[in-house]
């Protein structure tokens, strides 16, 4: 019978620990852009949805190199709420194929996003938006 009894409360933990999971979901983890310019700021959105049924948290983000700096929310993203990861890519002096990460120190573990670029001579300092054709 305490066999019986301990079988059923191990049930009932593990699914009271199911039921209340964090989970999100990314649209993309990896991203890759053809031909941006070299002097081009380039703007990598990633969004996300928290899937899960308790609250999502990033704590930290991580670039992969110096040459990307990235913004988070520094706030719970509550079970059903939509948000995004936005790394920023400065492309100077950095010709040719580029594979970089973003990691995400967050209340799941650690979430590793990349980008992939191909930068090409360029002339000047343009922002993404003006790469785009869109004024600011």
């Amino acid at each position: 019978m305490k066999k019986y009894i301990l079988a059923v409360l191990m049930i009932a933990s593990i699914t009271s620990y199911a039921q209340t999971k964090t989970t999100v979901e990314f649209e993309n983890k990896t991203q890759s852009f053809d031909s941006v310019p070299e002097g081009t700021q380039l703007k990598i959105v990633y969004r996300f949805k928290n899937t899960g049924t308790t609250d999502f948290q990033v704590f930290k983000v991580s670039p992969t190199c110096g040459c990307t700096v990235a913004e988070f929310p520094k706030y719970p993203i509550a079970p059903g709420a939509r948000d995004s990861i936005v790394a920023t890519f400065d492309t100077n002096h950095r010709l040719g194929q580029q594979a970089k990460g973003v990691n995400l120190e967050s209340s799941i573990g650690e979430i590793n996003l990349i980008f992939m670029v191909l930068v090409t001579p360029g002339d000047g300092i343009k922002s993404e938006d003006e790469h785009s054709g869109h004024s600011h």
